[in-house]
């Protein structure tokens, strides 16, 4: 049946569930402002009519008197008990106006069910007639409260609405900006990003200068000077790696070791050549098999020892250090060429250009659109209970 139902609710937009809930709100103020005035005026007699039934069950006399003496004192303590808890009750008794008062009446009303069950359940069998009256005497006074609540009720219902209300006009200005925002950012993205395309092309254009083509040949020049020279050393003790490392390994010298994991560096820091001293007994080592290597490599180790001489070892390490000296010279002189320093400008423009863009993207990426769909569909619950059917 909830399509028959369903025929009485009012289809309303956001704007005019925004305009009915200020008449909502003015009604519902209203309204409990009527029954706090009714409740105000009424609460006195109340009270009287209370005290009345209070006072009728204090002397009531019992319909059997001849009931045991050890009876009667029970019923006299739980009578007592009673009239005591039901007093101080109503002296703390009053019409609430708000939220809070509700929730102070609420508990005095709850504390004081519970203090007086027992002895209220036990008087019911002396007093059944007083003791119902008096019942009904508190009913009247919370029947008074009970309408106050219901108002309160409509209030915070409007009022849950209409913060809904105020929560998507509040998700609709945060959405705008946030597009703004990110709007602005993606436009900053694409200057940066073009930016960085011409700093490229620039870049490009750059490199194709007559003048940049010789830095590049000489860097290029003077770096492979210094190679072929580094490659001239390792070469030569590359055949001699495995033999090296079995001698060095067999007299415990670190020193020589060096020279099978590192040559280009055992070479250039063995300043007085102590390599040659041990070049006999390599020799040696070698042929008589000692150090256990294959044929083939017996062979080119021998011929590589042939060639550990101080002449030929000499020419080496200098013309290693003149191609590594040269190298850095030419660096160095590169380094101050206007060429190279408007070629480095270009390299840091891009890579500044690069990190701007990064940056950006990933402020990009935490931006995040917020949505009011889950607000909506709560608003929708909300409506229902005032028979309205939001249409967005």
């Amino acid at each position: 049946m909830d399509w028959f139902k369903k025929l009485f609710f009012k289809k309303k937009s956001l704007e005019e569930v925004s305009s009915w809930l200020k008449e909502e709100q003015e009604t519902a103020e209203k309204e409990q402002q009527q029954a706090i005035n009714t409740g105000q005026q009424a609460l006195p007699e109340l009270l009287r009519t209370v005290k009345e039934a209070i006072t009728k069950l204090e002397k009531a006399e019992l319909r059997n008197p001849n009931i045991p003496e050890r009876a009667k004192h029970f019923m006299q303590g739980n009578r007592e008990q009673f009239i005591r808890l039901t007093n101080k009750f109503i002296e703390n008794i009053f019409i609430p106006k708000d939220g809070p008062d509700i929730s102070q009446i609420d508990l005095l009303f709850h504390q004081y069910a519970q203090n007086v069950a027992r002895p209220a359940t036990i008087l019911l069998e002396f007093f059944g007639e007083e003791v119902k009256k008096l019942r009904s005497a508190m009913a009247s006074i919370e029947e008074k409260i009970v309408d106050i609540k219901k108002t309160q009720a409509q209030k915070d219902s409007i009022k849950k609405t209409g913060d809904l209300i105020q929560k998507i006009e509040d998700i609709k200005n945060e959405k705008e900006t946030t597009e703004k925002q990110q709007a602005e950012f993606q436009t900053q993205l694409q200057q940066l990003i073009n930016k960085r395309d011409t700093l490229k092309k620039e870049k490009e254009e750059f490199t194709k200068r007559p003048e940049y083509a010789q830095v590049k040949d000489d860097i290029i020049s003077s770096a492979k000077e210094r190679q072929e020279a580094e490659q001239d050393i390792t070469g030569l003790f590359l055949a001699l790696s495995d033999a090296i490392k079995k001698y060095a390994h067999k007299i415990k010298n670190e020193k020589i070791a060096k020279y099978a994991e590192n040559p280009l560096e055992a070479l250039i820091k063995d300043y007085s050549l102590g390599i040659l001293k041990h070049k006999e007994d390599i020799a040696k080592a070698v042929t008589s098999g000692e150090l256990e290597l294959k044929p083939e490599k017996t062979q080119k180790a021998l011929e590589a020892i042939k060639q550990l001489t101080k002449e030929k070892l000499g020419a080496m390490i200098h013309r290693y250090a003149k191609a590594k000296k040269r190298e850095a010279d030419i660096q160095g002189d590169v380094a101050e060429r206007p060429i190279m320093k408007e070629y480095t400008q270009y390299a840091e423009d891009i890579k500044t250009a690069n990190t701007e863009i990064e940056q950006l993207e990933k402020t990009i990426a935490k931006l995040k659109i917020p949505t009011d769909e889950e607000t909506k569909e709560e608003l929708k619950r909300e409506l229902v209970a005032f028979k309205i059917t939001l249409v967005l």
